[in-house]
């Protein structure tokens, strides 16, 4: 099973891992988690493109990438995401690029490990406790 049919498989199944356009825009589940700046490096595979970028924005369910490599709409990713103070990278097995503009692309988090799902989840708490007393 190839990356495309596993993804297939997985919007199926969970309806949480659906598409964007699966959900009318202006609707209060088109954005199912806050997003947060950050900035931290990213590296990014498939068959066709390795490459590396850092982050825009962040949130438990995908990020936007800023990066000169050139990504096609619905490629499966891999990537890694070099957070601050942590030694190791947070390991996104399957991530499909959702849209792409000219100085990067979003991506949706459809499959990682609970170990990385866990430090993720830490993160984006640290970020959104930040930001809440930035307000």
């Amino acid at each position: 099973m190839d990356c495309y049919d596993l993804a297939m498989e997985m919007r199926r199944a969970n309806p949480a891992n659906r598409h964007d356009s699966d959900v009318p825009k202006g609707s209060p589940d088109h954005r199912k988690s806050r997003r947060f700046s950050d900035h931290s490096q990213v590296t990014f595979s498939c068959e066709t493109v390795n490459g590396n970028g850092r982050l825009d924005n962040l949130s438990l369910g995908g990020a936007a990438i800023l990066t000169d490599a050139k990504i096609l709409r619905g490629e499966y990713l891999s990537l890694a995401i070099a957070l601050p103070d942590q030694n190791d990278a947070i390991q996104i097995e399957l991530a499909p690029v959702r849209w792409v503009k000219d100085s990067g692309f979003g991506v949706e988090f459809i499959r990682m490990a609970s170990e990385p799902q866990l430090r993720l989840r830490r993160y984006v708490e640290t970020l959104e406790l930040a930001s809440s007393r930035a307000a």
